[in-house]
């Protein structure tokens, strides 16, 4: 038996929140966490994630049944230390289970309001009716470059008369997006991709991850609100559109922590909602595989396209050889480039913002678009559209 019995769980004297209690009950009533999910309309982590913290505190008072463990500890008190001989048929023959003062106020406490916390943050959107029709064999992914939301570009103060706040930023995307999953046909999966810097700034010191201090429009927090609200209108667009989205938020060299912060949000609000799927972005490489094509995500700052494709071969051996198509989506240098490298296509894309004051002064310039690409499942990239800024603004 791999997995302790949830009648056990919800059994034992242990603290549970009124949420737990009620997913132990949808569980053993319904058969299993996939079941559970389904009949009370949400996310199956949700579930796996309460009742593994449920299996914690059970482990803490001594009961494991799965792992033989079965006797709980006294009240006010938890195992410090548990040992076990066996007989040769693997049955126990002597077990000794150490006891001392449970620590578990404080940390009962905190357990709580976490899991409280969760309980009223998660899951706020609720599930949207999918659409009527869609093709199971594609997928539109809508690749947003270098957005650096949160700068402030003057065209006072450049060469350019192109400006550059939150409003026109948001205006320009939602604009975008909106046009992009009218032209992408029906396919079953809309892949939301920032390719990095989607934030201008990573803290509110008004600077880069690194330190560089930036122009910035308005403060740290009201971006990262805005921005939030931003996500939402992209993704509430391609459920419309699309039987599910996957949304990816890569770390840029501007934004490294923001992104983080940025998906951590995004994933608890659709907690609910079964057809979004936010991809964890805890290191800077990341991968998505579908069918019969691997995506590889980085910005591309610091790191040469060689230097990637031997990482995805070390680290990834096992996709890669499962995949016939192979794909590296980056942003960093805001314009258009590609480059195939053994079998695999590494692509940087376009940015739709403004150049800022240093930039400009700088002579760096670019075309200014936002491109989606429809993959078939066996036989990769299919079509792409392409909106530039001028048919947006």
């Amino acid at each position: 038996m791999d997995k302790i019995d949830p009648r056990t769980l919800l059994e034992l004297d242990i603290p549970k929140t009124d949420r737990q209690i009620e997913y132990l009950k949808a569980v053993i009533e319904y058969g299993s966490n996939s079941k559970a999910a389904e009949k009370l309309g949400i996310n199956r982590r949700s579930i796996d994630r309460s009742i593994k913290l449920v299996e914690h505190k059970a482990a803490l008072a001594g009961v494991a049944p799965h792992r033989d463990l079965t006797r709980q500890t006294a009240e006010g008190f938890e195992a410090k230390r548990i040992s076990t001989a066996y007989k040769e048929d693997g049955s126990v023959a002597l077990q000794w289970v150490i006891q001392e003062p449970h620590k578990r106020d404080m940390r009962a406490k905190i357990e709580a309001l976490l899991d409280g916390l969760v309980d009223d943050i998660t899951g706020l959107k609720k599930p949207s009716k999918p659409p009527k029709e869609v093709d199971e064999d594609y997928c539109a992914m809508y690749l947003i470059g270098d957005h650096h939301f949160g700068m402030l570009a003057d065209s006072d103060t450049k060469f350019d008369d192109n400006d550059w706040d939150v409003k026109i930023a948001t205006k320009i995307l939602s604009n975008s997006v909106d046009r992009l999953a009218q032209r992408v046909g029906n396919a079953h999966t809309g892949v939301l991709v920032n390719v990095g810097d989607f934030f201008h700034a990573d803290s509110s010191a008004n600077t880069t991850t690194a330190g560089t201090p930036v122009d910035v429009d308005t403060r740290i927090g009201k971006t990262f609100k805005l921005a939030g609200r931003l996500f939402q209108i992209l993704i509430d667009k391609m459920l419309e559109t699309h039987q599910e989205v996957v949304v990816i938020n890569v770390r840029g060299n501007h934004d490294s922590d923001m992104a983080c912060h940025l998906s951590s949000c995004l994933e608890l609000l659709y907690d609910r909602e079964p057809r979004v799927d936010v991809l964890k972005n805890y290191s800077k490489f990341l991968h998505w595989e579908w069918e019969n094509n691997l995506f590889v995500y980085h910005h591309g700052d610091r790191v040469k396209h060689e230097q990637i494709l031997q990482a995805v071969i070390t680290n990834l051996d096992e996709e890669w050889s499962r995949c016939k198509h192979r794909y590296c989506h980056m942003g960093h240098i805001h314009h258009q480039m590609s480059k195939e490298i053994g079998t695999m296509l590494f692509e940087h894309f376009s940015s739709m913002t403004s150049t800022d004051q240093w930039h400009s002064d700088s002579g760096y310039n670019a075309n200014r678009s936002m491109t989606a690409i429809v993959y078939h499942k066996d036989y990769g990239e299919d079509s792409r559209v392409k909106i530039n800024v001028d048919a947006v603004k």
